[in-house]
């Protein structure tokens, strides 16, 4: 029996290639639940909640535990097991401060009930194309509320585990958002950041995959050395550097991503040949 982990994020990895009706492509799935069948452990370690975790682990029809919010909460057995989230004044701060000073488009705040949307103007346009693009990801939707009122009210009563600051998707959005992660990094003590083409993801201190994936090790009195991390995208690095011996890219990610993975896999179920 296996006794190896996997630790793998989500959006362009395990969803790799894009499956907007059944979540999972057939190969991804199969490889999975094989996996998991041998003795395997799966640990999903996503930017995504925690109740969208519980989808995907319904979906692949295994226990799998369920690393959320980029770190901010680690469910071991269907329990919690650790969680912090953004103290509220940072929230508040670095909220009003992006608004303010960076031309983003809009900023998203996760918490334990769902996503709460704020737009940068009250453009209906705006809204519409907004609601129309999460519709459009099938499954893959997580559940998001627009509206200033009932954002509003999540920020007032709800505990904020990330935020994300979206910029657009054109060349000029993504480098934007590349120098406004810089800035935010440098600027506030108790946040951690991360960039990923337009978008930049906001956690507290300390508080990433990398580190994320290390307590559920000590945890679960887990060797390093058994653990293998997979992802494509700039807030995957911290889990290539904490456990770089078995760090897989996926091939598509950018190249400031691909650098800091010992391995860069085609496709996802190419990781057996290096686990069996």
């Amino acid at each position: 029996m296996l006794k190896k982990v996997i630790a793998t994020d989500l959006d362009g990895t395990l969803f790799y290639p894009k499956d907007h009706k059944n979540m999972i492509c057939p190969a991804n799935l199969f490889f999975i639940q094989s996996f998991i069948d041998n003795g395997g452990k799966v640990v999903i370690v996503s930017g995504r909640s925690l109740a969208y975790g519980l989808k995907v682990e319904k979906k692949i029809g295994r226990p799998v535990d369920i690393v959320s919010f980029n770190g901010a909460c680690i469910c071991h057995n269907k329990e919690i097991i650790f969680s912090k989230e953004i103290q509220k004044e940072e929230v508040i701060s670095i909220i009003e401060d992006i608004f303010s000073s960076y031309r983003c488009l809009a900023i998203a705040i996760f918490t334990d009930s769902g996503i709460y949307v704020k737009t940068r103007s009250d453009s209906k346009l705006l809204l519409f194309l907004y609601r129309f693009y999460s519709k459009s990801q099938g499954v893959l939707a997580e559940k998001i509320y627009f509206g200033k009122d009932k954002y509003d009210k999540s920020l007032k009563n709800e505990r904020v585990y990330k935020i994300l600051v979206f910029f657009g998707i054109t060349n000029s959005a993504k480098k934007r958002a590349m120098e406004t992660n810089k800035i935010i990094r440098n600027t506030y003590d108790n946040v951690e950041s991360s960039w990923t083409g337009g978008c930049i993801e906001i956690t507290y201190k300390d508080i990433n995959k990398g580190e994320a994936i290390k307590k559920y090790c000590e945890i679960n009195s887990i060797n390093k050395e058994d653990v293998y991390v997979v992802g494509d995208s700039g807030n995957d690095i911290t889990m290539f550097k904490e456990f770089n011996e078995h760090s897989f890219s996926m091939f598509h990610a950018p190249k400031t991503v691909k650098k800091y993975a010992k391995y860069t896999l085609e496709k996802y179920e190419d990781l057996s040949r290096y686990i069996y």
